[in-house]
C-alpha cells in the first residue's frame, strides 16, 4: 500500500538539458527536409520555372528580414527576465 502511495506522489521528471537539446537538434533536422522536398516540388512542378522561383525567393527574403527585425531582442529579454527572477529568489 505505501508503495503505490509513493509512485502516485512522485512528480513527473524534468525534462534533462541534453533531451532538449537532442529535440532542438531533430525538429531543425525535420524542417530542413521538410524545406527541401516542398524546394523540390516547386521547383520541378510543371508551370512553375524560373520566374516562380525568383518570386518565392523574393518573398522568402522579405519573410527573413522582418522574422529578424521581430525577434532580434526575444532572447535578450528572456535572459533579463530570467536573471532577474534568480537574482529575487536568492538571498
Amino acid at each position: 500500500m505505501q508503495e503505490e502511495e509513493k509512485n502516485q506522489t512522485k512528480l513527473p521528471k524534468k525534462e534533462t538539458f541534453m533531451q532538449g537539446v537532442i529535440t532542438l537538434i531533430f525538429s531543425q533536422v525535420l524542417i530542413k527536409l521538410l524545406g527541401l522536398i516542398y524546394t523540390l516540388y516547386l521547383t520541378n512542378r510543371e508551370g512553375f520555372g524560373d520566374k516562380g522561383n525568383g518570386i518565392v525567393a523574393a518573398g522568402y527574403q522579405i519573410y527573413a528580414m522582418l522574422l529578424t527585425i521581430s525577434s532580434i531582442g526575444v532572447p535578450n529579454a528572456i535572459s533579463k527576465l530570467v536573471a532577474e527572477r534568480i537574482a529575487v529568489r536568492r538571498p
